[in-house]
């Protein structure tokens, strides 16, 4: 706080200028509305003013914020757009993979078979399998990192990245269903259903289903330890 400053309320007062015709000379004469409120809060209060938990900006040495909370927001952006980008990942990785498992039991009739073919499904299966290699351990390892802090601060479990992520995923996954049973509806009225089509149509139900569940699931969780909390 500004010494001048407090020296010149403390002479105003001697001279029994009230508290509002103190207050409009310091604005017209430039001070900030803040300095002035403090300067009459350190004559008036025994106290000093408390400083918000965490969520302050009081300028430290060098001109530098400090208690700011957008490392830690940029933290749990980070955080989630991998745990979610990895789980998108695996998931995707892992029906396709399935997918080409079935072409390979039920293959197309009009599709002729040749060695470049085959190896070219071979390839996709390759590479598809070190996708999920990669990506699903990575989810796990995030995924258990995230709850471990949730169930520790509930208070995160409000986090605006992770409501939206999760509503987002939830999303993705109920288009992904409805698409299934309208790609299985179509062609069951155009006479056109094969196993090939059931199996596909089940790997992706059984997938994606299990991923929608278990996410609502635990948003929902967390909603209710956050009305009980």
């Amino acid at each position: 706080m500004d010494e001048k400053l407090i020296q010149f309320v403390d002479h105003a007062r001697d001279k029994g200028l009230d508290h509002a015709t103190i207050r409009q000379l310091l604005l017209s004469a430039g001070w900030k509305d803040k300095d002035v409120a403090e300067v009459f809060c350190i004559r008036d209060l025994e106290l000093p003013i408390p400083k918000p938990a965490g969520g302050g900006f009081a300028p430290a040495r060098g001109g530098q914020p400090t208690g700011s909370i957008w490392p830690r927001r940029a933290r749990d952006g980070f955080l989630h757009l991998l745990t979610f980008g990895s789980l998108f990942t695996w998931a995707t990785s892992l029906i396709l993979l399935f997918f080409t498992y079935v072409n390979f039991a039920f293959p197309d009739p009009a599709w002729r078979t040749s060695y470049s073919a085959t190896e070219e499904a071979l390839s996709v299966i390759r590479a598809e399998l070190a996708v999920v290699i990669v990506s699903f351990p990575v989810f796990l390892i995030m995924w258990h990192f995230l709850l471990r802090e949730v169930q520790r601060d509930p208070e995160k479990a409000k986090g605006a990245i992770r409501r939206w992520l999760g509503y987002l995923s939830l999303f993705v996954g109920a288009i992904t269903l409805s698409g299934d049973a309208i790609t299985l509806i179509y062609y069951l009225l155009e006479g056109q259903l094969t196993v090939r089509l059931l199996l596909k149509a089940g790997v992706l139900f059984l997938i994606a289903g299990s991923l929608v569940l278990y996410l609502a699931l635990t948003l929902r969780s967390e909603a209710n330890m956050e009305a009980e909390g």
